[in-house]
């Protein structure tokens, strides 16, 4: 049976449909029996922008590019190194953090992958009161919980994705969604959420109160994340992108669970009327 793919969000089918539902223009790509390539249409006043995230470019897949209108402004952050004539690097590489399935024992292994201080905080909560549940995102019953994330994140200055675009994804993709409640009392104290599509899954957003702090509860949330994900078939957790100045102790907090860091191309724009040579 073949391996499926490691596929970011960002280029999966379950983020052009969910794209879709909210109105915006995608195009995919298709590129023979390979994954396709997924670009989003944007518009600001009258400039036209196709946008490509996360695109995986390498080979006969660059192709793709020739397909785009040359008259909008083409924007690629590509998946790996690349360089492609008529576009020009306008931003350095984004670095992301990923949990990669390890070889048996697989738990074993993701223990002795984190950091010391990481480990003794999930040790402290394993032995705390804290217990954890584990659903189906729910935007009518976990609203509370997006509201607190959204308070959050205006308080420390970061950008997650948007509520709106939550509930859709719950909406177009059934049982796709991964909601981890850290709960003190039967009271939710933390959460993370995360997306599924194909063999991975994408931490989407998070949150924890004074209590949860306390009790390390992101740190019992993701080790149960890994458990659970790994033991049904999920090789990769895709933690998102690493900031060690604007985000320092989200970015020690990501690497302290042993994820792996890994480069993104140079941001590439295409400017109108340019084509694209391999």
């Amino acid at each position: 049976m073949p391996t499926s793919p490691l596929i970011p969000l960002q280029q999966s089918p379950r983020y052009a449909k969910t794209l879709r539902h909210l109105g915006r223009s995608v195009r995919v790509l298709h590129v023979s029996d390979e994954p396709p390539v997924i670009a989003v249409g944007r518009h600001f006043g009258p400039l036209h922008v196709s946008y490509l995230p996360r695109a995986d470019l390498s080979g006969r897949r660059r192709d793709v590019l020739r397909r785009l209108p040359r008259a909008a402004t083409r924007l690629i952050v590509p998946e790996e190194g690349t360089s492609l004539g008529g576009a020009y690097p306008i931003l350095t590489p984004q670095y992301v953090a990923e949990i990669n399935v390890p070889t048996a024992p697989v738990h074993d292994r993701l223990w002795a992958n984190m950091h010391g201080k990481w480990r003794n905080r999930l040790r402290r909560a394993l032995d705390g009161p804290l217990t954890t549940r584990q659903s189906d995102f729910s935007p009518r019953r976990h609203n509370a919980l997006l509201v607190l994330e959204q308070k959050q994140s205006k308080a420390r200055g970061y950008r997650g994705y948007p509520p709106d675009f939550l509930r859709a994804y719950a909406q177009v993709n059934h049982r796709q969604t991964v909601m981890l409640e850290a709960l003190l009392n039967d009271q939710p104290v933390a959460f993370m959420l995360f997306l599924l599509h194909g063999a991975v899954a994408t931490y989407a957003v998070g949150w924890t109160g004074p209590e949860g702090r306390k009790l390390s509860a992101h740190n019992l949330l993701m080790w149960e994340a890994m458990r659970s994900f790994f033991s049904k078939g999920i090789r990769r957790i895709d933690l998102g992108t690493i900031d060690t100045e604007g985000g320092r102790d989200l970015a020690r907090f990501k690497l302290g669970c042993g994820a792996r860091v890994r480069s993104l191309g140079s941001t590439l724009l295409v400017p109108p009327g340019f084509r694209v040579s391999p």
